[in-house]
Order: C-alpha cells, then sequence, then structure tokens
C-alpha cells in the first residue's frame, strides 16, 4: 500500500508540473503571438512600412531560394543548379542591401 501511495504521490507531482509548464509556455505563446501580441505588432508595423516590407519579401525571397536549393542539391548535382541560384541568390543580396542602406538612410 505504502508503494502505492509513492507511486500515485510521484504521478501527481509529474502531472503538476508538467500542466503548469503547458499552462506556462501556451501563455508565453499566447501573449506573444496573440491578437494584441508584440510579435504581430512588429509584423504589422512592418507590413504598413512599404520600406520594410520590401526588404522583408526580399529576405524571404532570398531564404525560399537558398531552401529550394538545398533540396535541389540532394536530388542532382549539376552546376548549372549552383550557378543559377547563386546568381540569383547575388541579385538578391545585391537588392536586399540597398532595401537596408534606404532604411538606415
Amino acid at each position: 500500500m505504502e508503494r502505492l501511495m509513492h507511486e500515485t504521490r510521484e504521478t501527481f507531482s509529474t502531472l503538476t508540473i508538467f500542466l503548469c509548464l503547458a499552462a506556462g509556455i501556451s501563455g508565453a505563446v499566447f501573449y506573444t503571438m496573440g491578437p494584441d501580441g508584440w510579435l504581430v505588432e512588429r509584423i504589422r508595423a512592418v507590413l504598413l512600412d512599404p520600406n520594410m516590407s520590401t526588404l522583408a519579401a526580399l529576405t524571404l525571397a532570398i531564404g525560399l531560394l537558398a531552401l529550394a536549393k538545398r533540396l535541389l542539391d540532394r536530388s542532382i548535382n549539376s552546376p548549372l543548379n549552383s550557378l543559377l541560384v547563386g546568381a540569383i541568390g547575388l541579385g538578391g543580396f545585391v537588392l536586399l542591401l540597398q532595401g537596408v542602406r534606404t532604411v538606415l538612410s
């Protein structure tokens, strides 16, 4: 009987700790990404500013190109693939730097 009580106490304390941890994490996520969260507010501010939205779009495009290159390199190892993605990435990087210069000046 004592062993059963000990295991019940351990299970209850583990469950309590897990529930508190889950509530804390979900609360932090809600206050970060909820309708009035600071992350959503920052994203709205970026999308309303034309310079920052262009900069964010270019950053996303460069990231997608890097992901596409990584996926294409798994299946086909062609130098043309690397050259094409590298040239597009370099052009995007130049546009990204021009956007940063525009925002900072």
